[in-house]
């Protein structure tokens, strides 16, 4: 049987015709209902006071909304009904109950259609008056004559009769058909103003299975009201069987149920409650996740998405036994186990935790099916010197105190205290403990309940823990869990199966902060997860490989500024020439050079010049590099953590580019001037080959400062440069045909992958002129340093022997406005290219940004590319590569990602780089299993040397990698981060302001965009 044959039909006919004597026995129980509910009306208030009809308890008037009824109901899968229903999100609640055994489907349909008669709630629906919404009765039709009960037969082969037998056998096939049509039922709306604002359905989907499915309003029915009514089915339908009268009924009358509400809110009971839980939750604090749930509704999901694990007769047993040891409740340990879960994923120690509890404290009103449920908040403090212990006894009295409160509406609490919708003190994860019970059955048959939405009634997230009970009692503990948010990795889930699963082993008297909440197995697991990446690399420097291209293809083309074409042969020699001048100035391994220069030709040969001289790049701010705030340097190189302060030995820049800064220090390194006239003849005294050097991977290769609040000086050896470059060309290949723009500062990143990475390579390298609205010479920047002549950097020959070749670039007249990077790529034919992500914006923008067909590989740094602009880009470029590299200053580069054209992958999630490795660590530096959250290190060839001049900070921020090699340093970033199951690690909020900051941990302060081209670290 198909789901399209699945619509509301009746019974059978001998269904109707056998439950025609009970409809005139139901038909008397509906007026003489009626009846009662207006004598209660007239004992409660004059006809001419109060219209016809009861009010609503403050819970119903929460969950009835003028947005739900227009939507008949069914707004829970409604993202708009969602946002719209002012406290609550789900305004029907939706389960069904399996059912093994025999069983009689018309004498089940006299049991529910007797029971719906004696519970009132089932038989009112809800009507506008001028004095607000009124509940009024309705008729109930008997089944076959408008009751609402769909029943149907989806067994393939049918078994031995109406009322069950056989062998007990499965139908899969009519129980998937079954489900999908319940799920597909949620949808349906109710009538508003005819109702009923119930519907059912029954479906044998074996020979001794059956599904009984409900949809119900949740302004009919709380939990407490279906447990009751569920149960009273089951009751007369096991009297009818035995042929048996099923008695009086048990339910109390709604009446007295709003009446009670109505005191209670007039009463002074509600100011004490009130008073209570203001004192309660005074103070909450919040983190930064905090603050994002609570604008970020646009990321909830109009479905929440449910999972189920059972944890076995064991484990269960062991929790009991725990929360005995420790003199505490089951319901204790699970509250306490669930807010230990959400501080290790969450980082927060103040937790909050939504707490159902029924809103009826007498046993008169808990006889009553109705709606007056209520969530309270649950605050348990998690700090690290608790005991496992002492949060059990504390969510204990939490639960004893919050029972003699509530009744105090949760959404008049978030009124008083002025809180927005889902702020975390008010949606916390609702927890619900349903303690074993004598189970329902039907006439000996057992049934289980199944929900199919969340019992919740706020903002965030679900589980319910359920102990086995009746012929499920040596089954173990079954756990529920439902969220609104699709992005929760999986993961999380899991990890709460493994913490349940681990507390019996647990120490309940040790800190919370020793212990461990995983098996060795898992921390083992999650060390290996992702960190297989040892790759053996040759022990070379970065500039070594650039070097033996030149000697391979000396008379490739390696640079193109304009109209300028160097030669690899030429570029090489240049760098020599001005490398050698270096030596005497006393550039040496260990020692720094500072390049002040714009990107031209110029600026390329400096910078090469000084790796050739076996000196490190200093790249810095204005007052590091004029010594401003320099420390002097001494002593022996560093071969290991580098604890020397530095300074550069020289400043390599233009008279126009010095001119345009402040006055030097004369304490100041030496300055060399480029475009110094008597500069080319210096140079063309030396040779133009390679200089000797006893340069080794271990020395430095370049500095840079930090751009958090300390601003210090990061020194990363030439052995984390070449890891990098490597791996980039293993990941990205380039050939000699490639073309790669030259646009970003004078930072490492524009060293490592717009300088090196092609030179090393084959390809050629284009400098790109200023972007639009800028004037200048496009080679040039706007001076003359990009011409061999006046830079002095030209000296592969006299500048009297100066060709046509080394001829600056002009880009047009002075003034003119130069091309855009798109216009720039796709006229260059770039192949190759790497933006901010503001840069990547602005090129996607671009009109010719589509027509950058050549382009095979986009690189990102900084801030990470959103993914809207991801799927753009995928758009405008489908056969281009878009990547981005992940890693502070500290370690630059040391993971990525690559954007697939379905995003497949959540924002934000990397993986190492070759011999590059990261831990999810928790503050003991235990590895956190997939899915818990924990601070990032990292560690492996990657790590920078340490902080120069710093030796104690270098120690603190760089301490030794237990899991790695003896002698081995790992970074501590200061930044949260998840691991997945896959492997990768998703990136979270910055938990230190002196560690990495900004999602990609490139070192910015929150809320400053990097610019372009910075360290994306």
């Amino acid at each position: 049987m198909t789901v399209r044959t699945l619509d509301r039909f009746p019974l059978p006919p001998s269904a109707v015709r056998e439950s025609a004597p009970g409809d005139a026995r139901e038909n008397a129980r509906e007026n003489a209902l009626e009846n009662s509910l207006e004598n209660s009306r007239e004992r409660t208030a004059p006809e001419a006071a109060a219209p016809p009809g009861l009010r609503l308890t403050a819970a119903q008037r929460e969950l009835w909304s003028r947005p739900g009824r227009e939507q008949g109901g069914a707004t829970q899968v409604s993202a708009t009904s969602v946002t719209a229903a002012p406290i609550t999100a789900a305004p029907i609640t939706a389960a069904y109950r399996e059912i093994r055994g025999p069983l009689d489907p018309v004498l089940f349909a006299e049991a529910l259609h007797r029971t719906v008669g004696e519970a009132d709630a089932l038989r009112m629906r809800v009507v506008d008056t001028p004095d607000g919404p009124r509940q009024r009765p309705i008729a109930i039709e008997p089944p076959g004559h408008g009751f609402p009960l769909c029943a149907a037969d989806l067994r393939v082969t049918e078994g031995m009769g109406e009322t069950g037998g056989g062998d007990g056998g499965e139908d899969p096939e009519a129980f998937r058909t079954a489900l999908t049509w319940m799920r597909a039922d949620l949808v349906r709306g109710f009538d508003p103003d005819g109702g009923p604002l119930f519907a059912y359905a029954l479906f044998r989907v074996g020979d001794r299975r059956w599904l009984w499915y409900r949809r119900v309003h949740r302004a009919l029915l709380d939990a407490h009201g279906h447990r009751l009514v569920d149960r009273r089915v089951a009751e007369v339908y096991t009297a009818l069987a035995a042929g048996e009268d099923p008695g009086p009924s048990p339910f109390g009358r709604l009446a007295d149920l709003v009446a009670e509400d109505a005191a209670y809110r007039a009463s002074p009971a509600r100011e004490r409650d009130r008073a209570y839980w203001r004192s309660r939750l005074a103070h909450p604090t919040v983190g930064d996740d905090d603050a994002s749930h609570t604008s970020s509704d646009h990321h909830r999901h109009p479905h929440p998405t449910g999972n189920t694990f059972h944890l076995d007769a064991e484990t269960t047993a062991g929790l009991c036994e725990l929360a005995a040891s420790v003199r505490g409740s089951r319901t204790g340990l699970l509250l306490a186990a669930q807010a230990l879960h959400l501080c290790r994923a969450t980082g927060r120690r103040d937790v909050f935790l939504g707490l159902p509890l029924p809103g009826r404290t007498g046993p008169a009103a808990l006889r009553v099916p109705g709606t007056v449920r209520n969530t309270v908040p649950l605050r348990l403090a998690v700090s690290p010197d608790a005991t496992l212990a002492g949060l059990v006894r504390q969510a204990d009295d939490a639960v004893r105190e919050a029972r003699a409160h509530q009744r105090y509406r949760r959404a008049d609490l978030r009124r008083d205290l002025g809180l927005p919708a889902g702020h975390p003190a008010l949606a916390g994860p609702l927890v619900d403990v349903v303690p074993a019970v004598e189970p329902v059955a039907f006439a000996g048959a057992p049934s289980t309940l199944h929900a199919l939405t969340p019992e919740k009634t706020g903002e965030g997230a679900a589980v319910t823990f359920r102990f086995p009970s009746g012929e499920t009692a040596d089954e173990g503990l079954r756990v529920d869990t439902w969220t609104d948010h699709p992005s929760e990795p999986q993961e999380q889930r899991h990890a709460l199966h493994a913490l349940l699963t681990r507390l019996p082993a647990l120490d309940p008297h040790v800190p919370l902060s020793d212990l461990s909440l995983v098996p060795d197995e898992e921390h083992e697991r999650a060390l290996r997860e992702g960190n297989d990446t040892a790759v053996p690399v040759p022990a070379t420097t970065a500039i070594g490989p650039f070097e033996a291209r030149a000697a391979r293809t000396p008379e490739a083309t390696a640079l193109v500024a304009g109209d300028e074409r160097l030669t690899y042969a030429r570029l090489n020699a240049r760098a020599n020439r001005l490398a050698r001048h270096l030596t005497t100035l006393g550039v040496r391994p260990g020692t720094f050079a500072a390049v002040d220069l714009p990107w031209s030709t110029a600026g390329v040969v400096a910078l090469l010049a000084v790796l050739k001289a076996g000196g490190a790049c200093l790249f810095s701010g204005e007052g590091e590099a004029r010594g401003k705030d320099s420390h002097a340097i001494g002593g022996p190189r560093a071969a290991g953590p580098y604890g020397e302060p530095t300074v550069p030995v020289c400043v390599l820049t233009t008279a126009s580019t010095r001119s345009a800064c402040s006055a030097r220090s004369a304490e100041g390194p030496r300055t060399v001037l480029l475009d110094d006239p008597d500069l080319p003849a210096v140079l063309a005294a030396h040779p133009p080959v390679d200089p000797a050097r006893a340069l080794t991977p271990h020395d430095p290769a370049y500095a840079t400062r930090t751009t958090n609040t300390n601003h210090h000086t990061v020194v990363v050896p030439h052995s984390a440069l070449d890891n990098r470059l490597r791996w980039l060309q293993h990941h990205h290949p380039l050939t000699p045909a490639d073309r790669l723009l030259l646009q970003g500062p004078s930072s490492p990143d524009t060293l490592a992958v717009e300088v090196l990475w092609p030179l090393r390579e084959g390809a050629t390298l284009v400098l790109a002129a200023p972007e639009t609205g800028e004037t200048g010479t496009s080679g040039t920047s706007g001076n003359e340093a990009a011409d061999g002549r006046a830079s002095g950097c030209g000296a592969d020959a006299p500048a009297a022997e100066t060709g046509p070749d080394d001829r600056p670039d002009e880009a047009g007249e002075a003034g003119a406005p130069v091309p855009s990077p798109a216009r720039r790529v796709r006229e260059h034919g770039i192949t190759v290219a790497r933006f901010d992500t503001a840069a990547l914006r602005k090129f996607l923008g671009a009109p010719e940004a589509g027509e950058c067909g050549r382009l095979r590989h986009v690189l990102t740094g900084g801030e990470p590319p959103d993914q809207a602009t991801a799927d753009r880009f995928t758009r405008l470029l489908p056969h281009t590569a878009l990547h981005h590299h992940f890693g502070p200053p500290e370690a630059p580069s040391a993971a990525h990602r690559t954007w697939a054209p379905e995003g497949a992958a959540p924002h934000g999630t990397v993986r190492p780089v070759w011999n590059a490795r990261l831990h999810v660590l928790d503050p003991a530096l235990r590895p956190c299993p997939p899915g818990v959250p924990g601070e990032l290190y990292i560690a492996g060839t990657p790590l920078a040397m340490g902080y120069a001049g710093h030796p104690a900070r270098t120690a603190g921020r760089f301490p030794a990698d237990p899991y790695g090699p003896p002698g081995t340093r790992m970074y501590r970033t200061g930044r949260g981060a998840r691991r997945r199951a896959d492997g990768g690690v998703e990136l979270l909020a910055a938990s230190d302001p002196d560690g990495c900051q900004g999602p990609t941990g490139g070192g910015e302060p929150p809320g400053t965009a990097p610019a372009d081209g910075a360290p994306a670290g």
